[in-house]
């Protein structure tokens, strides 16, 4: 809920006056318990995000696991990537306007996912490109300590009956990862 506060003087007293706005015309949901359930939408939004993440990672004993290359094809910089866990934290709807609806848009919105343990291993670099809470140094044949991390929303939409999902984002920069790429990293 967003709360607007204005305080105004009365005599020697302050007086707070609240003013709830709810929703300003965006529902936010929760993925499992806690909040109110996603509508049918919503839970579709959440179904394909998750179709999308699948096809970047792949679930294993320790966690979830995607092969990245932050370098080029000149200058490879490839590493695994592995997350505890991808769960959706919620879901946000996006307004449409007239124009969005005439374009064929039927739904816009992001779906969050909860924070989770991360580590990786591969070719030297700093961990989660910096963007952990620490700076812990990736290297050939071990895992990194594993560290706390949120993952980006990943924004999504749908168009004209299909589901379309932003692939720049953080969840989605990886390919499923396969033996070369583990013999790269050095783990198992």
């Amino acid at each position: 809920m967003n709360c607007l506060v204005r305080f105004y003087l009365a005599g020697p007293l302050f007086v707070a006056m609240i003013l709830g706005l709810v929703g300003c015309g965006k529902s936010d949901s929760t993925g499992g318990g806690g909040g109110r359930q996603a509508s049918g939408m919503e839970k579709a939004a959440q179904e394909n995000a998750m179709a999308e993440v699948k096809k970047h990672w792949t679930k294993q004993s320790e966690g979830w696991i995607t092969a990245r290359n932050s370098g080029s094809s000149f200058a490879p910089i490839r590493f695994l990537r592995q997350c505890r866990e991808l769960n959706v934290e919620g879901v946000r709807t996006d307004d449409l306007s007239e124009s969005d609806r005439m374009n064929g848009l039927e739904w816009v919105g992001e779906v969050r996912f909860k924070e989770t343990p991360c580590r990786e291993a591969g070719d030297q670099g700093v961990l989660l490109d910096g963007m952990a809470s620490i700076n812990v140094f990736r290297q050939r044949g071990r895992w990194t300590q594993w560290v706390d991390f949120q993952p980006e929303p990943v924004r999504i939409q749908k168009v004209k009956g299909n589901w379309q999902a932003q692939q720049d984002t953080w969840l989605l920069r990886g390919q499923l990862p396969g033996a070369e790429d583990f013999a790269n990293a050095g783990v198992k």
